[in-house]
């Protein structure tokens, strides 16, 4: 967590801040104490037109979401964190410029699968395997060629 919050807080200027984008079920998976994220603007994409939420902006579609972007002043970037349907979307996206990845060597028994880095991706960086418990992981940047 340490890592994503880095990640998506951090910007060049102090006057800018980022974007997190996710979809409904994963932003209801947050904990309450811990929604909003904190210095990101929260997006959450949802079908439900009935859905409200205080502490965060909703769209019916990633490309309604990121118009509304575009309009925004000091945006630094942009980033999709959560929802297999979302990531899975964005990655036949010509805009999409990087990924990062979180590889977790652990099987969950997961129901729900990222499709992959996409061919026309190259490895910017791969930091070292991390233990913690009995988990071990790394953090991958991939970059489109």
């Amino acid at each position: 967590m340490k890592y994503f919050k880095k990640t998506t807080v951090l910007t060049e200027k102090p006057d800018d801040i980022n974007v997190v984008i996710m979809g409904r079920k994963t932003w209801e998976s947050i904990p309450e104490k811990f929604r909003p994220l904190p210095g990101r603007i929260n997006c959450v994409l949802t079908r439900d037109k009935n859905f409200e939420d205080e502490w965060c902006v909703s769209f019916n579609s990633l490309d309604s979401c990121l118009k509304d972007i575009e309009n925004m002043k000091n945006i630094w970037k942009v980033f999709i964190i959560w929802g297999a349907q979302i990531y899975n979307q964005v990655l036949k996206d010509s805009r999409l410029e990087k990924i990062y990845l979180t590889q977790v060597k652990w099987d969950f028994g997961c129901d729900v699968f990222f499709d992959g880095v996409p061919e026309n991706f190259q490895q910017e960086s791969c930091s070292e395997a991390i233990n913690e418990w009995w988990i071990e992981f790394q953090f991958d940047v991939w970059k489109q060629k």
